[in-house]
This record gives structure tokens, C-alpha cells and sequence, in this order.
């Protein structure tokens, strides 16, 4: 028998009793909750105090007033004079649920309470009665796993001014290799002292304890969080196996869920020797990024140091405590051969008409560029303290052609969650509708393509081995990349006709002029693993809603879906919400005026497409494109001028719950 408190909310006290029964002994034994600490009219938020180090914990003394969850259980009438009690926690919101499905279950975030973590504890029973007092912190890597151990990377954004003035000083005390720095500074075209600094940093930051527990690369996750407990007596404990009472342990070098082991109701075991109680429902937790602990400047990328302020700088503090980080948008070497003018896009207009003069007019006159990153952290974006909002622009420059990105990036990763954007981004379509070349996005990416944050193995052929391989590229088993995306920009609705079953050429209607496109990816690297793995148009069902995404080829690393939706409505307005549902088996988009009236615009599940299982930073962009990316785009992006006006966005709440 297994005894579930049901709960729908987390405010609801345990006042009932709970019960559940040794098959071994008779019914009148009985467990129950007597006490816990927790506030249970109170959703346990992520704190990020000092968490890009050493990750996340729950609860927090300085957000929750606690550091732990204490629980006291009471067991009566038991028949042994030593009781034999485990302690376990999982994340419910976003997990595999049996065995049934692949054999995932072992992906789940499980732990279990210090005490616990490798036995059984024991405790002597009085008259047949015995109290449990035990208690759970929820935190990183909670079975111990050997792949999350090694150096911290992120101590290496933390330079100690101390060390590295050793650093420098052993450098310049040896001759032969102070005269190899003169050599690598002369080569790299850089000055003697600025080579002589990178070198310095690079030894501080591989001077680091290579048997770290980084708990940060196994981030908690978001949710809801359940407690179960197991009691044995000492004949009972001898028949469960060594790898599920030791939870850092694997069976046949796999972990074994051991939720799946004590509560997996096809366990055809004609007497069970242990007995259950489980909490369905003992807390939720949130993650709400922190806008006002700053962004970060990777140390040493940026020599202009204009622009750094309180919020925007590359100090030990910010590097500690931000929340978020520049991101710099993979450049390609390509050019394009662009009109030479400005337009002030949205305050002034600029129409279909000097679209097509202009393309005329400067047909021999164009200017070869590349799009650009910042080279001046603090100007193009930084936070709002008095709104409480992170801004950001594509910045208009009066004596420069440039077209350059501006884009942001969080710093600690989750595996699943449901992301939601509350954002302001410059409108993508003048009042004549044409295109400002913007394409905004909203995207998660890979946090580390390193060993430690490998996707599970594609069992069918391999993935494609880096983003962007095409075919001739030889597949690998595993690979850190992923990526689930909202790409926002003036493009067709339709494909070109060679991915389409008919082979005819589709047309967009007239009423998409004033529409962009909401773009929904996921970069599942080719993966052939999913029952219904496809190329060209797909087709997936959702609430009996009907969704089409598409793949180019077999070798294609991602799986695509558009959908029109008016640029006013989207980008007019002071904000608009976009959410992305990322969930073991399958991805939901969704877009709305406001969190309670958000409608689906994309789903895919892992029918079609391989769903990401590694961990993932959120990033938010405004970005060039080329128009050849996006087929039968009705503007060329050589043809759109420069902005001659600030591009703005501002982002007001990230929430991941």
C-alpha cells in the first residue's frame, strides 16, 4: 500500500494523518508527519546570491529564513527494535515517469538528505514507537556524479589582483620566458604589457583545485518537489539492493531511480519488506532572474572600458553576483554589398516606395560591411535601476555605417522549465511596413558544449558534430549543443516548393504585409532517433491544434515552424509575453498581452524531434540576419539602410518556473 497526501496547492497544511502499512506487520501500524518548518503559504524562490560559484540551494537562510526543510515522523507499534529509515526528494514538474519511457527515469532530479546520501540511517525503537527527525536541503548535483566534478570554470572570471601581480612578477623574473611574452606580443600585435597580462590571467585561472564539486553544472530544478520516505527493519534492509541505498552508487554503470524502485506499482514482489509514505506536494519553487545584480564584461575581452558603470563592469563583484553577461553574436566573414543610407525607421517612417528607389539609385553605389558586436560594453545596453527594467539598443551612429547586434545572456543554467519573457523590443516593420532588418530573439542555448553537459546519446546514427554541419560531417554519439528558439523577423510564411509533398509553389497572402513571423526552432542536431523523424513539412497535434514544422534535409540541424502575427501588436505596446515551455518530452511556444492570456504558436514533441536534456542559459537578441537564411524573405537586408535612429528593447521580468 502507498499512501499519497495529495495537495493542489502548497498553502494547504498537512493536518491530516498519513498513513501506510509494512506488508510484513499488522494494520495497526502506522506512520505520520507530526512537524515540518516549512511555509507552506510560500513558493521557495531561487536565490542567486552567490550562486554562479556554487550553485543554487533550497531553501535559502538570507531569502527563506531557513536552511533546511526539517521533518519529524512518528512510527508506532513497530514490531523491530531498530528502525532503518531513507529520506528522499524529486522534482515532479519535470521528469520521466517510469521505466516505460526509455529508461530515463534516471535523468530525474532526485536526492535525498544528507544523512541519508549512502545508507540507511538507523534509530532505535522504544516500545514499538520511534520519531524521525531528519531534514532536506535541495542542491546541485545531489547524487555526487563524476562527471561534475573537476575545475570550476567559473572561477576563472574572478582575477585576484594579489595573484596576479605574482603572477606577473614570476613572468618578468624569468628571462627566457619574459622574452617568449616579447615574442607572442609582437606577433599578436598587441603591446608587451597587455600580453604580459593575458598571460598572468591565464595562469590565476588555471591554478585551480581540478576535484571540485561543481554543483553549478547540475543546477535544482524549477517546480514542484515531493518527499518520500522508506522504513525497513534490518531484515528488510538486506534485500534492497546496495546501488538504491546508496544513492551516489550505479547498477551496470547507470544510476537507478530510487522513486521507480520503492514506488513502481508493476513490482510483481509477492511481500514487500519496507514501507512508504510520500509527500506529492511539499513545496514549488521559481526562479526569477535578478535584473539589478548587474551584467557581466568577461575580464579582459574589452579594452574600452567606457561605458562600464555600477551595473555594467568586469569587477570581482559583478563577475560574483550578475545575473547576466554580455553576448556577443557568432560574426561570419561574410559581406554584404549595402545601400549607403540611414533611415529613422519608426519615427519618421521609411515606405515601400524609397525601398524600391533606393535599390535603384544606389545599384552601383553600395558599401561592403559586416555586421558588428559592440565594442563598447555600457553603451548599448545596461539596467534601469529607477524602472527596475535591463535595456538594451542597436545604436544609431551619425559619422559610421554600421549594422550592429546588441544581445544579453543569463548566467546560470537550468535542464527544463518554462521560460517566460516579459519584454519591450523595437517594433521590426515601419508604418508602411517594411522591414528594419531586426530579427528579435528570445532563445536558450547550450551553457558549455565541455563533457559535463553532453545530451543524452543519439542511439540512431549520431547528432551532426557542431553547429552547422552539413552532410560529409561524420556523426557523434553525444554533443553539448542545444538550442530551442524564438527568432522574430519579416520573412514568408511559406517554404519553396521542393519541400512540399505536391511539389507546387505556395504564395503568402497579402494579409501577411503587415505581419512578422514568429520563428519556433529547436536545434536538435539531426538526431534520427524520434519515431517520425522527417525532412521538409512535418506534422504534429497539440490540443487539436495542427502544427507544421520544418527540416531541410537529414542532415539539417534543426526543426522549424512560422507563424504570422501582426508587429503592432507585438512590439507597440509597452511590453508582450513569450514564453518557452521546455519539458522532458516535448517544447510549447506561446505569446499573449499578458501571462494569463498566452495562445500556443509552435509545439513539438519528441515524436519528430530529439528534445534537449542538458542545461541551458536563457539569451535575449536584436540581430542582423541574412535574407538568403530565410527563403522567399520579401526584403534583402542589403537593400534596408542603416538605422538612423536608437533600436530599442527593454527586458522587465524573466521568470522560470
Amino acid at each position: 500500500m502507498i499512501a499519497l497526501f495529495k495537495n493542489k496547492y502548497v498553502y494547504v497544511c498537512f493536518v491530516s494523518f498519513l498513513f501506510s502499512f509494512l506488508y510484513s506487520c499488522n494494520s495497526e501500524q502506522q506512520i505520520k508527519l507530526i512537524n515540518d518548518n516549512r511555509n507552506k503559504e510560500h513558493v521557495y524562490y531561487f536565490d542567486y546570491t552567490n550562486a554562479f560559484n556554487n550553485g543554487f540551494q533550497i531553501p535559502s537562510v538570507q531569502q527563506d529564513g531557513i536552511g533546511s526543510f526539517s521533518f519529524c515522523f512518528k512510527l508506532n507499534n513497530f514490531k523491530s527494535d531498530t528502525v532503518y529509515y531513507k529520506l528522499l526528494y524529486q522534482n515532479e514538474s519535470y521528469k520521466f515517469t517510469d521505466e516505460s519511457e526509455g529508461n530515463f527515469s534516471s535523468e530525474n532530479f532526485y536526492g535525498c538528505s544528507s544523512s541519508t546520501l549512502t545508507k540507511f540511517n538507523a534509530v532505535f525503537a522504544s516500545n514499538g514507537n520511534v520519531v524521525i527527525d531528519d531534514s532536506i536541503i535541495i542542491s546541485g548535483n545531489p547524487r555526487n556524479e563524476e562527471r561534475y566534478y573537476g575545475k570550476n570554470d567559473h572561477i576563472k572570471g574572478i582575477i585576484d589582483t594579489c595573484a596576479l601581480s605574482n603572477a606577473i612578477n614570476a613572468i618578468k623574473n624569468d628571462k627566457q620566458w619574459y622574452q617568449s611574452i616579447i615574442e607572442k606580443a609582437k606577433n599578436n600585435a598587441i603591446s608587451i604589457e597587455k600580453q604580459l597580462e593575458l598571460d598572468a590571467v591565464w595562469i590565476v585561472n588555471n591554478n585551480n583545485n581540478d576535484s571540485v564539486n561543481n554543483k553549478w553544472q547540475r543546477n535544482p530544478r524549477v517546480g514542484r518537489y515531493s518527499v518520500l520516505l522508506i522504513v525497513t527493519d534490518k531484515e528488510g534492509l538486506k534485500k534492497i539492493p546496495d546501488f538504491i541505498q546508496n544513492t551516489t552508487l550505479k547498477s551496470e554503470n547507470k544510476f537507478v531511480n530510487p522513486y521507480n524502485y520503492f514506488l513502481d506499482k508493476k513490482d510483481n514482489t509477492s511481500e514487500k519488506t519496507y514501507t512508504t509514505l510520500l509527500i506529492d506536494t511539499f513545496i514549488i519553487t521559481k526562479a526569477i532572474v535578478p535584473l539589478e545584480s548587474g551584467i557581466y564584461i568577461p575580464y579582459s575581452q574589452y579594452n574600452n572600458r567606457d561605458y562600464f558603470n555600477k551595473y555594467v563592469n568586469d569587477t570581482k563583484y559583478i563577475y560574483e553576483q550578475a545575473a547576466f553577461e554580455i553576448q556577443g553574436t557568432s560574426l561570419h566573414q561574410k559581406t554584404i554589398a549595402n545601400i549607403p543610407v540611414k533611415a529613422k525607421f519608426l519615427s519618421e517612417n521609411y515606405t515601400k516606395q524609397e525601398y524600391k528607389e533606393n535599390v535603384q539609385k544606389y545599384n552601383n553605389n553600395r558599401i561592403e560591411t559586416r555586421f558588428v558586436n559592440t565594442e563598447t560594453p555600457g553603451k548599448t545596453f545596461g539596467i534601469d535601476s529607477i524602472n527596475k527594467t535591463l535595456w538594451f539598443k542597436n545604436p544609431y551612429y551619425e559619422n559610421e555605417f554600421r549594422k550592429e547586434n546588441v544581445g544579453v545572456k543569463t548566467r546560470h543554467g537550468f535542464t527544463y522549465g518554462k521560460y517566460t519573457f516579459k519584454i519591450k523590443m523595437a517594433n521590426l516593420l515601419t508604418k508602411d511596413n517594411v522591414w528594419t532588418g531586426l530579427t528579435n530573439a528570445m532563445w536558450l542555448v547550450k551553457e558549455s558544449d565541455a563533457p559535463w553537459n553532453y545530451r543524452r546519446i543519439c542511439e540512431k546514427e549520431g547528432f551532426m558534430p557542431y553547429y552547422g554541419a552539413g552532410e560529409g560531417e561524420k556523426r557523434v554519439p553525444q554533443i553539448g549543443y542545444s538550442e530551442i528558439d524564438f527568432e522574430i523577423l519579416k520573412a514568408a510564411e511559406t517554404w519553396p516548393w521542393t519541400s512540399y509533398e505536391d511539389k507546387k509553389e505556395r504564395q503568402d497572402p497579402t494579409s501577411n504585409d503587415d505581419k512578422i513571423m514568429v520563428a519556433c526552432t529547436n536545434w536538435d542536431m539531426a538526431c534520427k532517433q524520434p519515431k517520425n523523424f522527417g525532412i521538409g513539412i512535418q506534422k504534429t497535434t497539440y490540443n487539436n491544434q495542427e502544427f507544421y514544422p520544418h527540416r531541410w534535409n537529414e542532415y539539417y540541424n534543426a526543426l522549424t515552424f512560422k507563424k504570422p502575427e501582426k508587429d503592432t501588436e507585438l512590439f507597440s505596446g509597452k511590453y508582450y509575453y513569450f514564453q518557452i515551455e521546455w519539458n522532458p518530452k516535448e517544447i510549447i511556444w506561446r505569446i499573449g498581452p499578458d501571462k494569463n492570456h498566452l495562445r500556443i504558436v509552435c509545439y513539438m514533441n519528441d515524436e519528430i524531434t530529439t528534445i534537449p536534456n542538458n542545461q541551458m542559459v536563457a539569451i535575449i537578441t536584436q540581430e542582423y540576419h541574412f535574407s538568403e537564411w530565410w527563403p522567399k524573405a520579401p526584403y534583402k537586408q542589403e537593400n534596408i539602410p542603416f538605422p538612423g535612429e536608437d533600436l530599442k528593447g527593454q527586458l522587465y521580468e524573466l521568470e522560470i518556473e
